[in-house]
């Protein structure tokens, strides 16, 4: 009888025990909330829009902000007030806007005026000019314009200005001139300036629709050459006015296929605010 008491007690205690093994089994399974498997987390949204290619872009040209800073004094150079004077040919001149208060020179003067900078700018520029139009008094070289004195570096650095702006666009290359011509002018021109210490700048082809590619190529090549020789002081202008043939854009050819139009001259007049020399001289930011 004790004997069966006993395996009674020991059968009682292994079913509790299993019972007991049991429940925590499933007690565990209830309370694992963690996936069996990774949560893979959904992909951001994304702009796939492609960009615009510098040949289709003709968004206008953001001007600079003004410095609330008075200008040098220095910059006078013994004239009344700080005078900026540009050489160079149809652009410079104004060819291809549709008003005068549209040429990119006469922009220039209205948002220095806004932005009460008291400067004085002389606009030399002439339609036809190249190179050797504008080179000093007395340079002459055989089958090649002569210098013109009444609109040449020479002219430009009587009038005491601390700023030249060159804009020779295309006459040179339409003229048949070789690059090593054009740049051996230039040099001369940027040696008078350094000389006699006024700041420069120097503007680079525009596109023009010649017929020939070999034409149109030497605008690019002499844009990278321009550039290499003199890149602090070139405002570079080629790119946002060139097709991918560099002919001009639509956007901003003149009806002739040589010259800009008014935004072709804004265009013009919102690079060369943007140029470092050009905002450190006359404050912007």
């Amino acid at each position: 009888m004790k004997k069966i008491l006993n395996a009674s007690k020991i059968a009682l205690v292994l079913l509790t025990v299993t019972f007991m093994g049991c429940k925590e089994e499933l007690y565990d399974s209830q309370m694992e909330t963690k996936p069996t498997a990774e949560v893979v987390e959904p992909e951001k949204a994304t702009n796939n829009a492609p960009a615009v290619k510098w040949y289709d872009d003709v968004s206008p040209v953001t001007l600079p902000e003004a410095l609330n800073t008075p200008l040098d004094p220095a910059l006078k150079r013994g004239n009344k007030v700080p005078t900026i004077v540009i050489l160079g040919s149809a652009t410079a001149e104004g060819v291809g806007a549709s008003v005068k208060s549209n040429r990119w020179v006469e922009l220039m003067k209205a948002k220095l005026k806004a932005d009460k900078k008291d400067v004085s700018i002389i606009n030399l520029g002439v339609r036809t000019y190249t190179s050797y139009h504008i080179m000093p008094n007395g340079n002459k070289v055989t089958n090649r314009p002569y210098a013109h004195q009444d609109n040449n570096i020479t002219k430009a650095l009587s009038k005491k200005p601390f700023l030249v702006i060159i804009q020779l666009t295309t006459n040179d290359i339409s003229n048949g001139y070789m690059d090593e011509e054009t740049f051996k002018n230039y040099e001369v021109i940027r040696k008078k300036l350094v000389d006699a210490n006024v700041a420069y700048i120097f503007a680079g082809p525009q596109p023009r629709n010649f017929d020939t590619k070999s034409q149109r190529n030497r605008l690019y090549e002499f844009n990278k050459k321009l550039n290499a020789w003199d890149q602090t002081h070139v405002v570079d202008i080629l790119r946002k006015l060139s097709q991918q043939d560099y002919r001009i854009k639509k956007a901003f050819a003149y009806k002739d296929g040589r010259n800009i139009n008014d935004k072709g001259h804004a265009v013009v007049n919102g690079y060369m605010f943007n140029a470092p020399v050009f905002k450190q001289l006359l404050g912007y930011k």
